[in-house]
């Protein structure tokens, strides 16, 4: 009995690509398909309020409703500002008005995407 070489090629192959094309299935707890990670969008609002305290990690801005924390991580000012950097001049404006971009992360976790200091003109 003859084989085609060719036929068992391409068979392998396409074998080989739907492994690959399955294999987030397998393991949603890892990827994240079963937990709604992957293509899950994040809800995106503004906060406008007093900036009534710094702390090492984040803010807390009183608004009409109460006090809100929100975490601050990652780069600001177009990738030219890190996190702390952020919190250190932000202290100098505690007790000013601020709007402050927040992206919950779930759970009620917010964390700043832009602060701004609208009375000095200032935005990170």
């Amino acid at each position: 009995m003859k084989m085609n070489w060719e036929a068992v090629r391409f068979l392998s192959v396409v074998a080989l690509a739907v492994v690959i094309a399955t294999f987030p299935f397998w393991y949603p707890e890892v990827t994240g398909t079963e937990s709604g990670l992957v293509h899950e969008e994040s809800q995106t609002f503004a906060i406008r309020g007093v900036l009534r305290e710094v702390g090492e990690y984040n803010i807390v801005v009183e608004t009409p409703q109460g006090e809100v924390e929100v975490a601050v991580h990652g780069w600001y000012r177009e990738r030219t500002m890190k996190w702390f950097e952020v919190l250190d001049e932000l202290r100098s404006y505690v007790g000013y008005e601020v709007i402050v971009e927040v992206e919950d992360e779930g759970g009620g976790n917010l964390v700043a995407k832009s602060i701004e200091v609208p009375s000095v003109g200032v935005k990170f």
